[in-house]
């Protein structure tokens, strides 16, 4: 029985999160040109005044946490951080989404472990990074809503 009920609460965590995406809100990502649409229900939360690169914090308690990060590019490439990456032994790629290339990227919290799946794309001089930290499959599979949602 409460194996049924286990599996029942984690269909529902499901449903909520998938309902989550449907309903959403448009956001202006730090480069004044793209926009993603994140879930309706995500906080808005501004970052500390010493986070400088931190241009965003978008909170779903206790699935996900979305951070938005722009920056110097410092003559960096997507493909170049890819490569830099997976030379350091970490899970990096380029993927293009709606005719951008990304740099998509996995990695972990370093306090707490949680896991986290990030985006960084190069617009101008600049690059903007979206780093999602998901506590459940449903949240990882909402960050690729989210990120679908690119324009």
């Amino acid at each position: 029985m409460r194996r049924i009920a286990g599996i029942l609460a984690g269909l529902l965590a499901a449903l909520t999160l998938a309902s989550a995406a449907a309903e959403g809100r448009e956001i202006l990502l730090p480069d004044g040109a793209h926009r993603l649409t994140v879930p309706a229900e995500m906080e808005w939360q501004e970052p500390a005044g010493d986070e400088t690169d931190l241009k965003g914090i978008l909170l779903m308690p206790p699935e996900l946490e979305m951070l938005i990060y722009a920056y110097d590019a410092q003559g960096l490439t997507v493909q170049g951080a890819a490569e830099a990456l997976a030379d350091a032994g970490r899970t990096a790629e380029v993927r293009e989404i709606a005719g951008t290339e990304f740099l998509v990227f996995q990695d972990r919290d370093e306090a707490d472990e949680a896991p986290c799946v990030g985006y960084s794309y190069i617009s101008g001089e600049m690059m903007v990074e979206i780093s999602f930290f998901y506590a459940s499959q449903a949240a990882m599979d909402l960050t690729r809503d989210i990120m679908e949602s690119f324009q």
